[in-house]
Protein backbone atom coordinates (compact mmCIF):
# COMPACT_ATOMS: atom_id res chain seq x y z
CA UNK A 1 0.00 0.00 0.00
CA UNK A 2 2.68 2.30 0.78
CA UNK A 3 3.98 1.87 -2.85
CA UNK A 4 0.84 2.79 -4.02
CA UNK A 5 0.62 6.02 -2.45
CA UNK A 6 4.27 6.14 -3.29
CA UNK A 7 3.73 6.33 -7.10
CA UNK A 8 0.31 8.54 -6.43
CA UNK A 9 1.74 10.79 -5.45
CA UNK A 10 4.59 10.85 -8.26
CA UNK A 11 1.93 10.81 -10.51
CA UNK A 12 0.53 13.86 -9.00
CA UNK A 13 3.43 15.90 -9.03
CA UNK A 14 3.90 14.50 -12.76
CA UNK A 15 0.32 16.48 -13.45
CA UNK A 16 1.75 19.22 -11.73
CA UNK A 17 4.36 19.94 -13.46
CA UNK A 18 2.38 19.68 -17.20
CA UNK A 19 -0.63 22.30 -15.60
CA UNK A 20 2.34 24.71 -15.06
CA UNK A 21 1.90 25.07 -18.53
CA UNK A 22 0.09 28.67 -19.42
CA UNK A 23 -2.15 25.97 -22.12
CA UNK A 24 -3.73 24.64 -19.53
CA UNK A 25 -5.68 20.95 -20.45
CA UNK A 26 -7.10 19.19 -17.69
CA UNK A 27 -7.78 16.09 -20.36
CA UNK A 28 -4.34 15.78 -21.22
CA UNK A 29 -2.92 16.77 -17.40
CA UNK A 30 -5.12 14.10 -15.56
CA UNK A 31 -4.64 11.20 -18.61
CA UNK A 32 -0.81 11.75 -18.27
CA UNK A 33 -0.97 12.18 -14.72
CA UNK A 34 -2.95 8.38 -14.32
CA UNK A 35 -0.19 7.07 -17.43
CA UNK A 36 2.58 8.05 -14.94
CA UNK A 37 1.04 6.53 -11.64
CA UNK A 38 0.35 3.30 -13.74
CA UNK A 39 4.34 3.39 -15.03
CA UNK A 40 5.71 3.95 -11.36
CA UNK A 41 4.00 1.82 -9.80
CA UNK A 42 4.96 -0.95 -12.20
CA UNK A 43 8.44 0.19 -11.43
CA UNK A 44 7.73 0.34 -7.49
CA UNK A 45 6.31 -3.17 -7.75
CA UNK A 46 9.23 -4.50 -9.86
CA UNK A 47 11.89 -2.45 -8.17
CA UNK A 48 10.80 -2.00 -4.49
CA UNK A 49 12.59 0.94 -3.53
CA UNK A 50 13.50 1.97 -0.20
CA UNK A 51 11.40 4.31 1.36
CA UNK A 52 14.17 5.97 3.92
CA UNK A 53 16.04 9.23 3.85
CA UNK A 54 19.94 8.35 2.21
CA UNK A 55 18.69 5.57 -0.40
CA UNK A 56 19.26 7.10 -3.73
CA UNK A 57 15.73 5.16 -5.32
CA UNK A 58 12.84 7.38 -4.56
CA UNK A 59 15.12 9.90 -5.58
CA UNK A 60 15.97 8.69 -8.77
CA UNK A 61 11.93 8.13 -9.42
CA UNK A 62 11.42 11.99 -8.47
CA UNK A 63 14.03 13.63 -10.91
CA UNK A 64 12.60 11.00 -13.58
CA UNK A 65 9.08 12.25 -12.89
CA UNK A 66 10.21 16.10 -12.73
CA UNK A 67 12.18 15.31 -16.03
CA UNK A 68 9.48 13.77 -17.93
CA UNK A 69 6.94 15.93 -16.62
CA UNK A 70 8.84 18.86 -17.68
CA UNK A 71 9.46 17.34 -21.62
CA UNK A 72 5.63 16.81 -21.81
CA UNK A 73 4.62 20.31 -20.54
CA UNK A 74 7.13 21.89 -23.30
CA UNK A 75 6.15 19.38 -26.25
CA UNK A 76 2.30 20.75 -25.54
CA UNK A 77 3.39 24.26 -25.24
CA UNK A 78 6.06 24.21 -27.58
CA UNK A 79 8.49 26.25 -25.28
CA UNK A 80 9.85 26.15 -21.94
CA UNK A 81 8.06 27.44 -18.91
CA UNK A 82 8.83 28.18 -15.47
CA UNK A 83 8.66 24.14 -14.13
CA UNK A 84 10.54 23.08 -16.79
CA UNK A 85 13.57 24.53 -14.53
CA UNK A 86 12.31 22.69 -11.37
CA UNK A 87 14.14 19.38 -12.67
CA UNK A 88 17.51 21.34 -13.19
CA UNK A 89 17.37 22.48 -9.55
CA UNK A 90 16.36 19.25 -8.21
CA UNK A 91 19.42 17.84 -9.83
CA UNK A 92 21.78 20.16 -9.09
CA UNK A 93 20.74 19.91 -5.46
CA UNK A 94 20.96 16.05 -5.60
CA UNK A 95 24.44 16.22 -7.07
CA UNK A 96 25.62 18.69 -3.73
CA UNK A 97 24.24 15.54 -1.68
CA UNK A 98 26.36 13.15 -3.45
CA UNK A 99 29.42 15.64 -3.65
CA UNK A 100 29.07 16.33 0.64
CA UNK A 101 28.96 12.22 0.69
CA UNK A 102 31.73 11.10 -1.08
CA UNK A 103 35.14 10.13 -0.59
CA UNK A 104 36.68 13.11 -1.81
CA UNK A 105 34.90 15.24 0.81
CA UNK A 106 34.79 12.58 3.82
CA UNK A 107 38.34 10.66 3.49
CA UNK A 108 39.39 10.47 6.96
CA UNK A 109 35.77 9.07 7.75
CA UNK A 110 35.75 6.58 5.22
CA UNK A 111 39.17 5.65 6.26
CA UNK A 112 37.76 5.44 9.68
CA UNK A 113 35.32 3.21 8.63
CA UNK A 114 36.98 -0.18 9.31
CA UNK A 115 39.13 -0.24 12.40
CA UNK A 116 42.26 -2.01 11.79
CA UNK A 117 44.57 -3.61 13.87
CA UNK A 118 47.74 -3.83 12.76
CA UNK A 119 49.85 -6.97 14.29
CA UNK A 120 53.02 -9.00 13.58
CA UNK A 121 53.48 -12.44 12.04
CA UNK A 122 53.59 -14.49 15.24
CA UNK A 123 50.02 -13.38 16.49
CA UNK A 124 48.50 -15.20 13.10
CA UNK A 125 49.10 -18.80 14.60
CA UNK A 126 47.24 -17.51 17.77
CA UNK A 127 44.64 -16.13 15.92
CA UNK A 128 43.70 -18.83 13.24
CA UNK A 129 43.85 -22.52 14.58
CA UNK A 130 45.45 -25.24 12.70
CA UNK A 131 43.04 -27.50 11.42
CA UNK A 132 42.99 -31.30 10.07
CA UNK A 133 43.83 -31.92 6.46
CA UNK A 134 40.31 -33.46 6.04
CA UNK A 135 38.86 -30.73 7.49
CA UNK A 136 39.86 -28.49 5.02
CA UNK A 137 37.70 -27.09 1.95
CA UNK A 138 37.70 -29.29 -1.25
CA UNK A 139 34.60 -28.35 -2.77
CA UNK A 140 34.43 -24.80 -4.15
CA UNK A 141 30.85 -23.15 -5.62
CA UNK A 142 31.03 -24.72 -8.78
CA UNK A 143 31.58 -27.98 -7.95
CA UNK A 144 29.05 -28.07 -4.72
CA UNK A 145 26.75 -26.89 -7.20
CA UNK A 146 27.70 -29.87 -9.67
CA UNK A 147 27.40 -32.33 -6.45
CA UNK A 148 24.09 -31.05 -5.69
CA UNK A 149 22.33 -31.15 -8.79
CA UNK A 150 23.63 -34.37 -9.54
CA UNK A 151 21.38 -35.16 -6.19
CA UNK A 152 18.60 -33.49 -7.08
CA UNK A 153 18.02 -34.95 -10.77
CA UNK A 154 18.59 -38.94 -8.59
CA UNK A 155 14.65 -38.26 -8.09
CA UNK A 156 13.31 -37.47 -11.46
CA UNK A 157 9.98 -36.04 -10.48
CA UNK A 158 11.33 -33.18 -8.26
CA UNK A 159 14.40 -32.36 -10.41
CA UNK A 160 11.48 -31.32 -13.25
CA UNK A 161 10.16 -29.39 -11.09
CA UNK A 162 12.84 -27.98 -9.53
CA UNK A 163 16.35 -25.90 -9.89
CA UNK A 164 19.12 -25.98 -6.93
CA UNK A 165 19.26 -22.16 -5.43
CA UNK A 166 21.81 -20.72 -4.65
CA UNK A 167 24.92 -22.46 -2.76
CA UNK A 168 26.20 -20.65 0.97
CA UNK A 169 28.81 -22.02 2.61
CA UNK A 170 28.06 -22.34 6.20
CA UNK A 171 29.68 -23.65 9.30
CA UNK A 172 27.49 -25.68 11.16
CA UNK A 173 27.60 -27.37 14.65
CA UNK A 174 24.08 -29.07 15.70
CA UNK A 175 22.37 -32.48 15.15
CA UNK A 176 19.22 -32.99 13.83
CA UNK A 177 17.21 -36.28 11.54
CA UNK A 178 16.22 -36.19 8.28
CA UNK A 179 14.43 -38.37 5.42
CA UNK A 180 13.32 -41.52 7.35
CA UNK A 181 15.08 -40.80 10.26
CA UNK A 182 18.81 -40.11 9.06
CA UNK A 183 20.72 -38.28 11.79
CA UNK A 184 23.21 -35.54 10.86
CA UNK A 185 25.59 -34.24 13.46
CA UNK A 186 27.86 -31.35 12.78
CA UNK A 187 31.24 -30.20 15.12
CA UNK A 188 32.32 -27.11 13.30
CA UNK A 189 31.72 -28.22 9.89
CA UNK A 190 31.53 -26.35 6.94
CA UNK A 191 29.06 -27.15 4.59
CA UNK A 192 27.17 -25.76 1.39
CA UNK A 193 23.45 -25.53 1.50
CA UNK A 194 21.16 -24.92 -1.25
CA UNK A 195 17.02 -24.39 -1.25
CA UNK A 196 15.30 -26.34 -3.74
CA UNK A 197 14.08 -23.05 -5.86
CA UNK A 198 10.86 -23.28 -8.42
CA UNK A 199 12.39 -24.15 -12.23
CA UNK A 200 9.35 -21.22 -13.34
CA UNK A 201 6.90 -19.25 -13.09
CA UNK A 202 4.19 -21.75 -13.62
CA UNK A 203 5.88 -24.55 -11.31
CA UNK A 204 5.22 -21.62 -8.56
CA UNK A 205 1.85 -21.43 -9.58
CA UNK A 206 1.30 -24.78 -9.29
CA UNK A 207 3.28 -26.35 -6.37
CA UNK A 208 3.52 -23.12 -4.20
CA UNK A 209 5.45 -24.56 -2.35
CA UNK A 210 9.46 -26.92 -2.69
CA UNK A 211 10.42 -29.71 -0.53
CA UNK A 212 13.33 -29.33 0.77
CA UNK A 213 16.70 -28.34 0.52
CA UNK A 214 20.22 -29.42 -0.30
CA UNK A 215 23.47 -29.88 1.95
CA UNK A 216 27.05 -31.16 0.51
CA UNK A 217 29.92 -31.24 2.99
CA UNK A 218 33.09 -28.95 1.89
CA UNK A 219 35.50 -31.32 2.90
CA UNK A 220 33.97 -34.38 1.46
CA UNK A 221 31.47 -34.08 -1.63
CA UNK A 222 30.28 -37.28 -1.86
CA UNK A 223 28.68 -36.86 1.32
CA UNK A 224 25.65 -35.34 0.07
CA UNK A 225 21.52 -35.05 0.99
CA UNK A 226 18.73 -34.25 -0.42
CA UNK A 227 16.52 -32.86 2.82
CA UNK A 228 12.76 -32.98 2.73
CA UNK A 229 12.43 -33.98 6.04
CA UNK A 230 13.88 -32.67 9.69
CA UNK A 231 13.17 -33.96 12.75
CA UNK A 232 9.95 -35.52 11.46
CA UNK A 233 8.47 -32.75 9.66
CA UNK A 234 8.04 -32.34 5.87
CA UNK A 235 9.42 -29.05 4.82
CA UNK A 236 7.42 -26.61 2.72
CA UNK A 237 9.71 -23.97 1.53
CA UNK A 238 7.46 -20.91 0.58
CA UNK A 239 9.41 -17.84 0.97
CA UNK A 240 11.66 -17.96 -2.35
CA UNK A 241 14.02 -15.98 -4.81
CA UNK A 242 12.22 -17.93 -7.34
CA UNK A 243 8.66 -17.24 -5.48
CA UNK A 244 6.47 -14.33 -7.21
CA UNK A 245 4.04 -11.58 -5.55
CA UNK A 246 3.92 -11.75 -2.02
CA UNK A 247 6.06 -15.41 -1.94
CA UNK A 248 9.12 -13.42 -3.17
CA UNK A 249 11.48 -12.98 -0.09
CA UNK A 250 12.12 -9.12 -0.76
CA UNK A 251 8.83 -8.86 -1.39
CA UNK A 252 7.71 -10.62 1.72
CA UNK A 253 10.36 -8.97 4.09
CA UNK A 254 9.40 -4.90 2.88
CA UNK A 255 5.72 -5.47 2.96
CA UNK A 256 5.94 -6.82 6.41
CA UNK A 257 7.24 -3.60 8.70
CA UNK A 258 11.06 -3.23 6.51
CA UNK A 259 9.67 -0.44 3.60
CA UNK A 260 12.36 2.02 5.11
CA UNK A 261 15.06 -0.30 6.05
CA UNK A 262 18.55 -1.27 3.10
CA UNK A 263 18.64 -4.40 2.84
CA UNK A 264 21.39 -6.80 0.57
CA UNK A 265 22.88 -10.08 0.35
CA UNK A 266 20.27 -12.91 0.54
CA UNK A 267 21.98 -15.61 2.53
CA UNK A 268 20.48 -19.43 3.06
CA UNK A 269 21.47 -21.06 5.99
CA UNK A 270 20.00 -23.51 8.11
CA UNK A 271 19.99 -23.30 11.88
CA UNK A 272 21.68 -25.78 14.46
CA UNK A 273 18.26 -27.76 14.21
CA UNK A 274 17.98 -27.93 10.40
CA UNK A 275 14.92 -25.35 10.11
CA UNK A 276 15.94 -23.52 7.08
CA UNK A 277 16.21 -19.60 7.11
CA UNK A 278 16.90 -16.41 4.71
CA UNK A 279 19.75 -14.42 6.19
CA UNK A 280 19.82 -10.97 4.58
CA UNK A 281 22.30 -7.84 5.58
CA UNK A 282 20.14 -4.80 7.00
CA UNK A 283 22.38 -1.82 5.91
CA UNK A 284 22.54 2.18 6.39
CA UNK A 285 24.32 5.33 4.82
CA UNK A 286 26.95 6.93 7.86
CA UNK A 287 28.26 9.34 6.04
CA UNK A 288 26.38 12.55 4.49
CA UNK A 289 23.83 12.01 2.58
CA UNK A 290 24.05 8.89 0.78
CA UNK A 291 27.81 7.32 1.53
CA UNK A 292 29.29 5.20 3.92
CA UNK A 293 27.33 2.15 3.71
CA UNK A 294 27.38 -0.29 6.62
CA UNK A 295 25.95 -3.13 8.11
CA UNK A 296 24.24 -2.70 10.99
CA UNK A 297 22.63 -6.12 11.41
CA UNK A 298 20.54 -8.92 9.87
CA UNK A 299 17.00 -9.31 8.97
CA UNK A 300 16.18 -13.75 9.41
CA UNK A 301 13.17 -15.23 7.43
CA UNK A 302 11.36 -18.38 8.32
CA UNK A 303 11.25 -20.00 4.36
CA UNK A 304 8.44 -21.42 6.08
CA UNK A 305 5.85 -19.71 7.89
CA UNK A 306 7.64 -16.28 6.97
CA UNK A 307 8.04 -15.00 10.30
CA UNK A 308 10.60 -12.29 10.03
CA UNK A 309 12.92 -10.85 12.75
CA UNK A 310 15.36 -8.38 12.87
CA UNK A 311 19.11 -8.24 15.12
CA UNK A 312 21.84 -5.76 15.30
CA UNK A 313 25.85 -6.97 15.02
CA UNK A 314 25.86 -8.21 19.52
CA UNK A 315 22.19 -10.11 19.49
CA UNK A 316 22.56 -12.32 16.03
CA UNK A 317 22.30 -15.98 16.57
CA UNK A 318 25.45 -17.87 16.52
CA UNK A 319 24.60 -19.65 13.84
CA UNK A 320 24.76 -17.07 11.83
CA UNK A 321 28.08 -16.87 9.86
CA UNK A 322 28.76 -13.71 8.20
CA UNK A 323 26.84 -10.33 8.91
CA UNK A 324 29.25 -8.50 7.06
CA UNK A 325 28.53 -8.84 2.85
CA UNK A 326 31.66 -8.95 1.18
CA UNK A 327 31.77 -5.79 -1.08
CA UNK A 328 31.03 -3.67 1.75
CA UNK A 329 34.29 -4.81 3.67
CA UNK A 330 36.30 -4.84 0.39
CA UNK A 331 35.51 -0.80 0.28
CA UNK A 332 36.09 -0.51 3.52
CA UNK A 333 39.45 -2.00 3.51
CA UNK A 334 40.68 -0.14 0.49
CA UNK A 335 39.44 3.25 2.22
CA UNK A 336 41.89 1.84 4.79
CA UNK A 337 44.39 1.65 2.58
CA UNK A 338 43.95 4.16 0.46
CA UNK A 339 43.12 7.41 2.40
CA UNK A 340 45.73 7.49 5.23
CA UNK A 341 46.84 10.38 3.91
CA UNK A 342 44.08 12.12 2.23
CA UNK A 343 42.13 11.71 -1.32
CA UNK A 344 44.32 13.84 -3.05
CA UNK A 345 47.58 11.15 -2.11
CA UNK A 346 45.81 8.74 -3.31
CA UNK A 347 45.50 10.40 -6.79
CA UNK A 348 48.48 12.08 -7.04
CA UNK A 349 51.67 11.30 -4.42
CA UNK A 350 49.97 7.71 -3.63
CA UNK A 351 52.47 8.22 -0.13
CA UNK A 352 51.73 5.03 2.30
CA UNK A 353 49.30 4.17 -0.12
CA UNK A 354 48.27 -0.12 0.07
CA UNK A 355 45.72 -2.11 -1.48
CA UNK A 356 43.55 -4.80 -1.08
CA UNK A 357 44.78 -7.65 -3.63
CA UNK A 358 41.72 -9.05 -6.28
CA UNK A 359 39.00 -11.11 -4.98
CA UNK A 360 38.09 -12.00 -1.29
CA UNK A 361 37.66 -15.47 0.48
CA UNK A 362 35.58 -16.96 3.44
CA UNK A 363 38.51 -17.98 6.28
CA UNK A 364 37.57 -20.51 9.02
CA UNK A 365 38.61 -21.25 12.35
CA UNK A 366 36.83 -22.73 15.51
CA UNK A 367 33.36 -21.66 14.61
CA UNK A 368 33.89 -18.27 13.37
CA UNK A 369 34.45 -17.03 9.59
CA UNK A 370 36.99 -14.38 8.87
CA UNK A 371 37.11 -12.12 5.37
CA UNK A 372 40.71 -12.64 3.92
CA UNK A 373 42.70 -10.67 1.38
CA UNK A 374 46.46 -9.64 0.95
CA UNK A 375 47.41 -6.15 1.01
CA UNK A 376 49.86 -4.79 -1.14
CA UNK A 377 51.96 -1.76 -0.81
CA UNK A 378 52.32 -1.22 -4.31
CA UNK A 379 49.68 -0.55 -7.60
CA UNK A 380 49.08 -3.87 -9.15
CA UNK A 381 49.91 -4.32 -12.90
CA UNK A 382 47.33 -5.38 -14.82
CA UNK A 383 48.47 -9.56 -14.77
CA UNK A 384 47.76 -9.05 -10.30
CA UNK A 385 51.81 -9.88 -10.25
CA UNK A 386 52.66 -7.92 -7.17
CA UNK A 387 53.66 -9.35 -3.98
CA UNK A 388 51.54 -8.60 -0.43
CA UNK A 389 53.43 -6.61 2.03
CA UNK A 390 51.03 -8.63 4.44
CA UNK A 391 47.16 -9.79 4.64
CA UNK A 392 44.14 -8.57 6.59
CA UNK A 393 41.62 -10.81 8.09
CA UNK A 394 37.91 -8.98 8.93
CA UNK A 395 35.53 -10.66 11.30
CA UNK A 396 32.71 -11.44 9.35
CA UNK A 397 30.36 -10.99 11.87
CA UNK A 398 32.08 -8.03 14.10
CA UNK A 399 33.66 -6.52 11.77
CA UNK A 400 37.03 -7.06 14.54
CA UNK A 401 39.90 -6.54 11.39
CA UNK A 402 43.38 -7.39 11.92
CA UNK A 403 46.56 -6.25 9.46
CA UNK A 404 49.18 -9.00 9.58
CA UNK A 405 52.99 -7.69 8.39
CA UNK A 406 54.16 -10.17 6.61
CA UNK A 407 55.66 -10.14 2.79
CA UNK A 408 54.52 -13.10 0.83
CA UNK A 409 52.71 -14.23 -2.64
CA UNK A 410 48.92 -12.79 -3.46
CA UNK A 411 46.23 -15.03 -4.04
CA UNK A 412 46.66 -14.90 -7.55
CA UNK A 413 50.63 -15.66 -7.78
CA UNK A 414 49.83 -18.78 -5.51
CA UNK A 415 47.51 -20.52 -8.11
CA UNK A 416 50.22 -19.66 -10.83
CA UNK A 417 52.48 -21.24 -8.89
CA UNK A 418 50.13 -24.32 -8.03
CA UNK A 419 49.48 -24.58 -11.64
CA UNK A 420 53.09 -24.55 -12.52
CA UNK A 421 54.54 -27.72 -10.66
CA UNK A 422 54.98 -30.36 -12.81
CA UNK A 423 52.21 -32.67 -11.04
CA UNK A 424 49.50 -30.21 -12.44
CA UNK A 425 51.25 -28.48 -15.22
CA UNK A 426 51.92 -32.04 -17.57
CA UNK A 427 48.27 -32.83 -17.25
CA UNK A 428 46.61 -28.80 -18.03
CA UNK A 429 45.56 -29.04 -14.22
CA UNK A 430 43.88 -25.83 -13.13
CA UNK A 431 43.66 -24.44 -9.18
CA UNK A 432 40.68 -23.47 -7.54
CA UNK A 433 40.70 -19.70 -5.64
CA UNK A 434 43.11 -20.09 -2.66
CA UNK A 435 42.09 -20.17 1.10
CA UNK A 436 44.39 -19.65 3.42
CA UNK A 437 44.72 -21.87 6.27
CA UNK A 438 47.54 -22.51 9.52
CA UNK A 439 49.71 -25.16 8.55
CA UNK A 440 51.90 -25.50 11.52
CA UNK A 441 52.20 -22.37 12.39
CA UNK A 442 52.37 -20.73 8.56
CA UNK A 443 50.30 -19.17 6.87
CA UNK A 444 49.22 -21.05 3.73
CA UNK A 445 47.36 -21.12 0.55
CA UNK A 446 45.46 -24.06 0.35
CA UNK A 447 43.89 -25.05 -3.49
CA UNK A 448 42.30 -28.53 -5.70
CA UNK A 449 43.45 -28.74 -8.55
CA UNK A 450 40.67 -29.91 -11.12
CA UNK A 451 40.84 -31.37 -14.90
CA UNK A 452 38.94 -29.97 -17.72
CA UNK A 453 35.56 -32.10 -16.17
CA UNK A 454 35.73 -29.93 -13.26
CA UNK A 455 36.39 -32.81 -10.92
CA UNK A 456 38.83 -32.80 -8.50
CA UNK A 457 42.27 -34.48 -9.75
CA UNK A 458 44.80 -33.39 -6.81
CA UNK A 459 45.74 -30.69 -3.71
CA UNK A 460 48.61 -28.07 -3.27
CA UNK A 461 49.41 -26.23 -0.54
CA UNK A 462 51.86 -22.42 -1.23
CA UNK A 463 53.16 -21.09 1.81
CA UNK A 464 52.19 -17.16 1.47
CA UNK A 465 55.63 -16.47 3.27
CA UNK A 466 57.76 -18.24 0.82
CA UNK A 467 57.19 -19.25 -2.56
CA UNK A 468 59.48 -22.04 -2.85
CA UNK A 469 57.32 -23.93 -0.17
CA UNK A 470 54.97 -25.85 -1.90
CA UNK A 471 52.97 -28.98 -1.57
CA UNK A 472 51.29 -30.56 -4.45
CA UNK A 473 49.90 -34.75 -4.65
CA UNK A 474 47.21 -36.23 -5.77
CA UNK A 475 45.31 -36.77 -2.48
CA UNK A 476 45.46 -34.07 0.90
CA UNK A 477 47.94 -35.67 3.09
CA UNK A 478 50.35 -35.95 0.31
CA UNK A 479 50.60 -32.49 -0.93
CA UNK A 480 50.33 -31.45 2.86
CA UNK A 481 53.51 -34.21 3.36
Amino acid sequence: MAYFFVSLILGMIFSGMVWCSEERNTVFTVVTGVVWFLFMGIVNFLCLPTLGWGYNGILTELFLTLTVGAIAAYMYRDEWCNACWIPLAFLVVWIVLGITSSEMCNSYRYQKMLEVKEVTFDNFAEDVNVIPVDKMIVADYDLAQKVAEDKLEEDPGLGSRCDVGRMTLQNLTGSFTINNGVKLEFDNDLVWVAPLEHSGFWRWVKNDVTPGYVIVYANDPTKRYLVTEVNGQNLKMKYLESACFGDDIERHIRTNGYLSTGITEHNFEIDPNGRPYWVLCNYEPTIGFSGGVDSKGVITVDIQNGVVEQYDMASAPQWIDHIQPEYFIESQIRYWGEYKKGWWNSLLAMDGVQKPTPGMVLVYSEGQSYWYTGISASKLDASGNTATSGFMLVNARTKEAKYYKVAGVNEIEAKRIAEDQNFAKAAGYYATSPVLYNVKGTPTYFMTLKGSSGNVTGYAFVAVTNREAVGVGISRKEAET
